[in-house]
């Protein structure tokens, strides 16, 4: 086991991961990854707008319905994290899993988990410290006790 504990502050287009060895104690960090889809502006991704749907009762027509870019790049993102969170917490390289996220994320990726990594589960924090860049600056703005 190296960690105790890993802490992923994560948002939508960026995540940190935090090695933990004790419940009140300092983060280090281990990885960063970086998702910048999930940033851009739809029109930066699709040149042409969506298809038109004709019914065949009538003359009605109303434009195809579509999720928006951001939206499904943050779930393609949450589903990357947490594979990535699911083959190391299979390899043992930590027990707990604390997640701090920015609270549409947190859901996101709460709907990812496999039902060992959310047995693994040790708390959730719903606040968005992805834009800190210090490990102790993150654990200031963090609850006393992890886990």
């Amino acid at each position: 086991m190296e960690y105790k504990a890993w802490v992923v502050v994560a948002d939508s287009s960026r995540a940190k991961i935090f090695g933990a060895n004790a419940r009140g104690g300092n983060l280090t960090e281990l990885e960063s990854y970086y998702h910048p889809e999930s940033r851009m502006q739809e029109k930066e991704i699709f040149a042409d707008r969506p298809g038109r749907l004709y019914s065949m009762q009538g003359e009605f027509r109303t434009a195809a319905e579509h999720t928006p870019v951001r939206k499904v790049e943050a779930a393609r993102f949450a589903q990357q994290l947490v594979e990535h969170l699911d083959k190391n917490f299979q390899n043992r390289k930590f027990e707990r899993l604390v997640l701090v996220a920015a609270p549409g994320f947190l859901g996101a990726l709460r709907s990812q988990l496999s039902d060992k990594l959310r047995k693994a589960l040790g708390s959730e924090v719903d606040k968005d410290l992805s834009n800190l860049e210090k490990p102790e600056d993150i654990r200031k703005r963090l609850p006393e006790y992890l886990w």
